[in-house]
Order: structure tokens, then C-alpha cells, then sequence
């Protein structure tokens, strides 16, 4: 027979016992985000930075990748759970039978973010959307990049048989030829549009009063599916840093041109520096699902039309 002190003992040993195994017996959730050298990614380095992922109890790996197209190699492969990209990318995945799902914006929620611009050669002469009717402008096709500069050349009074295009797809290499000459008109993304501009480079147009170069938190559908509530936390920590950013955007210069190459004369220039803004995320519209969904469709790059649902999925955001 135990005595009743003893036995209190042993039961109180079982029962730590039980409390100690029960908090030690579960690990962070793991998510895998692919990063490209990009300054929409910013709230995601800003978030790991901060610890804010593993406030929220999250492992999260960054994964770097040079270009969009082996980004989303990654994502075809199972490699990563989730990234920024754009529609186009969400479109196409989607139509080569991978499942993914846009969960928020990025950047393009307000006019001016994530800036795209259509500029001049220096010495070319032309500083007008009309006296680009017709003239060779070097992108990357197939692309965001010809996505925008459709929206924004129509958009300023070209018709889409009078936009002529010539295929760079590699920027650096397509700043150069702007710069030199060799083509009379390219489309850049910032930063690469705001050094073009300080070498000479003129403005024709931008997206800097509309939101036609929006980016989105991309989330394959099996990650969804089998662990929302860690993506959820996720796009929470991502939420918390873009306060950060908003309240402070020059404090993050460092990661800017560790993380996403940015000169640094383009970031501490006073009146004239370059300034990345961020808004708080929320759901793309169904109004700029379709047009992305019609454009693709048009140049022949959809087997069949998306719906917006097959392409965004709202219960991330959800409160």
C-alpha cells in the first residue's frame, strides 16, 4: 500500500509530465518562400528580420532564385509553398496544371507602386506616347512587361496594331540598349526606370496614376488545402512589417540594396530619392483578374478562360 503522500507525489510527477509533453510535442510550422531580388518581396525580409515569423510560430525558409521563370520551376516541382509574382504567372501556372492561388496584393494596391515606366533613348527624339506609333519598343514578351506596356500605350491613345515590340527579355541587357541607342524604346521596372531617367533616358509614360503592374502573394493550392491556418500566419507577419515599412520606409534601405540590388545613390538622394510604398494587403478585383485573363487569352496564352476564382483565393485574408 502507498502511502497517501506518496501517491499525492506520483500523481503530481504524471502530471507535469503529461503538461511537459503535451507543449513539446509539436514543431513550427514550415513554409518555403521563394524570393527574387525584387523590392516587392521587402515585408518578407523586413518580417524575418524582426522575427516576426517565429513570433508567430512558423519556420519559414527563404529560398533566392535568379528569375522568375526558375521561381516558378519551383513551384511546379513542389519546392516552395509560396512567393511574389504576378497574374500572368498565376494565370499560366494554373494553366499548365499547376495549382496555385494569388491570396493578396503585393504592390499596385495604390497608383505608383511597384513602378513600371515606357522611356526613350536619349538621343532618339521621342518624347511622346504618338511618336512611338510604330517604333520598335524592346521587352520581355509574353510578360508583365508587355502586359503594361499594352495597358499603359493604349491607354494613352496608341492603338494595339500600332505597338511594335522587340524581344529583351534580360534587363540589364535591355537598359543597355536603350541607354546606347540600339533600340529607340524599352520598358524598364524601378530601379532600372529611375537610372535610365538620371542617364538621359525620357519619360513617355508610367504607371504612376493607375495600378496596372500589380503583384500578388502566390500560395500553391496543396499549401492552402492542407495548411491554412499557417499561411494565415504567414500573411499576418507580412501585414505586421508592412506597418513597419509604412512607418518608416528609409530604415529598410539596407535590406533594399542587400536583398533587391538597389543603388544606394537611389535610396539616399534626399528630395530625389527612390521611395518603395507599401499598402496594406488585400484581394485583387475581379475587374483586374479579367483584363489580365482577357489579354492572355488574346495573345493565345490560355488553353481556356479563368474564371477568378480558379486564380485568387480570399480566405487567407479573412478575419
Amino acid at each position: 500500500m502507498f502511502k497517501s503522500g506518496k501517491l499525492l507525489f506520483l500523481f503530481l510527477m504524471l502530471a507535469a509530465g503529461l503538461v511537459l509533453g503535451g507543449c513539446g510535442g509539436s514543431e513550427p510550422a514550415k513554409i518555403k518562400l521563394g524570393m527574387l531580388p525584387i523590392a516587392d518581396n521587402l515585408p518578407f525580409w523586413v518580417a524575418e528580420q524582426k522575427g516576426y515569423f517565429k513570433d508567430a510560430g512558423l519556420n519559414v525558409e527563404l529560398i533566392d532564385f535568379p528569375s522568375a521563370l526558375e521561381r516558378d520551376s519551383a513551384f511546379v516541382a513542389k519546392q516552395i509553398d509560396a512567393g511574389v509574382g504576378d497574374l500572368l504567372a498565376v494565370a499560366a501556372m494554373n494553366n499548365s496544371g499547376t495549382g496555385v492561388k494569388a491570396v493578396a496584393i503585393a504592390q499596385g494596391i495604390k497608383p505608383g507602386e511597384n513602378r513600371f515606366a515606357v522611356l526613350s533613348s536619349p538621343k532618339s527624339g521621342i518624347t511622346t506616347v504618338e511618336q512611338l506609333k510604330n517604333q520598335p519598343i524592346a521587352m520581355s514578351l509574353n510578360s508583365i512587361n508587355e502586359y503594361i506596356t499594352d495597358r499603359l500605350l493604349t491607354g494613352g491613345g496608341l492603338k494595339t496594331e500600332e505597338i511594335k515590340k522587340t524581344a529583351i527579355p534580360k534587363l540589364p541587357v535591355r537598359m543597355e540598349a536603350l541607354m546606347k541607342g540600339t533600340v529607340k524604346a524599352a520598358t524598364l521596372p524601378d530601379p532600372m526606370a529611375t537610372l535610365a531617367e538620371m542617364g538621359g533616358a525620357h519619360l513617355i509614360v508610367d504607371n504612376s496614376q493607375n495600378t496596372v503592374a500589380q503583384t500578388v502573394v502566390i500560395v500553391r493550392q496543396e499549401t492552402l488545402d492542407s495548411n491554412l491556418p499557417a499561411v494565415k500566419k504567414l500573411m499576418k507577419a507580412y501585414t505586421r512589417a508592412v506597418s513597419d515599412i509604412q512607418a518608416d520606409a528609409g530604415k529598410y534601405n539596407d535590406i533594399l540594396i542587400q536583398k533587391a540590388r538597389v543603388p544606394k545613390d537611389l535610396l539616399t538622394g534626399g528630395e530625389s530619392s527612390l521611395r518603395f510604398h507599401f499598402s496594406q494587403p488585400e484581394l485583387p478585383t475581379e475587374g483586374d483578374v479579367d483584363m489580365v485573363v482577357q489579354w492572355m487569352t488574346q495573345h493565345n496564352l490560355l488553353k481556356s478562360k479563368l474564371s477568378y476564382r480558379d486564380l485568387v483565393n480570399g480566405r487567407v485574408l479573412e478575419k
